[in-house]
């Protein structure tokens, strides 16, 4: 809309610049008129006056246009605000679902131990992706521990598997959950320090300034949110850490 905008001006200005030497023109013609009288202007006039019509109209549409322009933006501006507020609101009730999952599985885990596996026991012998359909198993019931350990040996045992970032994540996720903010912080880092180029790495950066905004770290965290603003545009990400920015910066203006 923005190059249409553009070209409409463009043509606006060779208009009037045409129009001026219209102008000039026609005051050189009546001069001659003075002297040959016989010259017939009226065409001229006529031409200069078709071309105000036209500037005035193409000033109209571009007005109209940018309205329009305007209100769209003003939509999805909104839109794109909804959005992501509903998403950050549907992420904290998976935070509560499974932190009420894990209160009420812990006795049942502490008494009667998976018999897979004892707490802190590597699982061996499955593929990465087994491993990884077991840890989202154990974190479908609640049994954090046991999810830990089966991404701790996706990282471990398949390092180079295009799984071992995701597996940091959720890592990093599960202690978020606990609100342990500095263990996560170790797992988010490594994620984007370990897999750069991996698909985890948008999520690790807002969880990181997450991390930081509930270690009370306000500065880090705004700095965190503006690096995932301007690396990842367009993305749910980038999303929400505009909202957390608007958030952070406004309690520091009411203090």
């Amino acid at each position: 809309m923005n190059a249409w905008k553009n070209l409409i001006g463009r043509k606006k200005v060779r208009m009037r610049k045409y129009l001026f030497l219209s102008v000039l023109f026609l005051a050189s013609c009546a001069s001659v008129q003075q002297q040959k009288p016989s010259v017939n202007l009226k065409p001229l006039e006529t031409k200069i006056s078709n071309i105000e019509s036209a500037i005035t109209d193409i000033d109209a549409k571009v007005s109209s246009l940018s309205e329009r322009v305007s209100r769209l933006e003003r939509k999805y501006a909104l839109l794109e605000k909804n959005a992501f507020e509903l998403k950050s609101r549907i992420e904290t009730v998976e935070e509560k679902l499974k932190k009420e999952a894990v209160e009420r599985k812990e006795p049942e885990v502490q008494s009667q131990p998976a018999p897979e596996q004892q707490e802190g026991e590597v699982p061996s012998g499955k593929t990465d992706k087994e491993l990884y359909r077991e840890a989202f198993k154990a974190m479908e019931v609640g049994d954090l521990e046991s999810a830990k350990n089966y991404f701790s040996a996706i990282v471990e045992q398949y390092p180079d598997s295009n799984l071992a970032d995701n597996a940091l994540y959720w890592i990093g996720e599960i202690y978020y959950s606990h609100n342990d903010y500095e263990t996560a912080l170790e797992y988010f880092k490594r994620v984007i320090e370990e897999y750069p180029k991996g698909n985890k790495v948008p999520s690790a950066m807002l969880k990181l300034g997450l991390c930081y905004k509930g270690l009370g770290d306000y500065e880090k965290a705004k700095e965190i949110f503006r690096q995932v603003i301007q690396n990842y545009p367009g993305t749910a990400e980038a999303g929400i850490a505009k909202i957390k920015l608007f958030e952070l910066e406004n309690q520091n203006a009411n203090r």
